[in-house]
């Protein structure tokens, strides 16, 4: 296991565009020794080299793959649910977006993994924005957020930029003034309610 550790640290450091016959090695060499969880592992990871290269359909099937891989073994990854949820926000799929990233969510809820959700959040408050719903999107940032703060964990480096793009649009559109009233109660949120707004039980405010 520490070995197939390395392995993926090491693959994650590559350029993406130069990742790919290496991460099918790797991937064939966990299919032969049927090590299921390592199999699902590196078909997420190569997934987001995929994407990181613009090859939509090839981190799509790499994720399709890691669902199955973890099926072997009943493992669900929060992760790869969430990562399915950008793909197809990617492929301009909202409504299958959303449902990943609500999946996600609810799988990071039941896990008590606040990493997941506040990805899972920040992934809905995205697809607000694309909806122009705009005060809703500033309420989740705030929420997603708050959730990241307390794990201690910073945004890497994509979610980062996706976040960043989303909340100058929200500033555009907003306002100083009426993104703040969206987005600082947004980190006030009780975990419940936040959870009734991702899911469009209640509205921002």
């Amino acid at each position: 296991m520490l070995l197939a550790e390395a392995l993926r640290a090491y693959l994650m450091t590559l350029d993406p565009a130069r990742s790919g016959p290496l991460y099918a090695e790797a991937i064939a060499c966990t299919e032969r020794s049927g090590d299921h969880l390592m199999n699902s592992v590196l078909h997420n990871n190569a997934s987001r080299h995929a994407t990181q290269a613009g090859d939509i359909p090839a981190a799509r099937a790499h994720l399709e793959a890691a669902v199955q891989a973890g099926q072997q073994i009943g493992h669900q990854n929060t992760i790869v649910m969430a990562n399915l949820g950008w793909v197809r926000r990617a492929e301009a799929d909202l409504d299958g977006a959303r449902s990943m990233f609500e999946t996600a969510l609810r799988m990071s809820r039941r896990n008590g993994d606040s990493t997941g959700m506040a990805h899972a959040f920040l992934g809905l408050a995205l697809l607000a924005g694309d909806l122009g719903d705009w005060d809703r999107s500033g309420a989740l940032h705030g929420v997603a957020q708050a959730l990241l703060d307390r794990t201690g964990v910073a945004w890497d480096e994509d979610d980062a930029r996706d976040r960043r793009d989303s909340l100058d649009q929200a500033h555009a559109r907003l306002g100083d003034e009426q993104l703040e009233q969206a987005y600082a109660p947004g980190m006030k949120l009780s975990l419940e309610k936040a959870l009734d707004l991702a899911l469009g039980k209640a509205g921002p405010g």
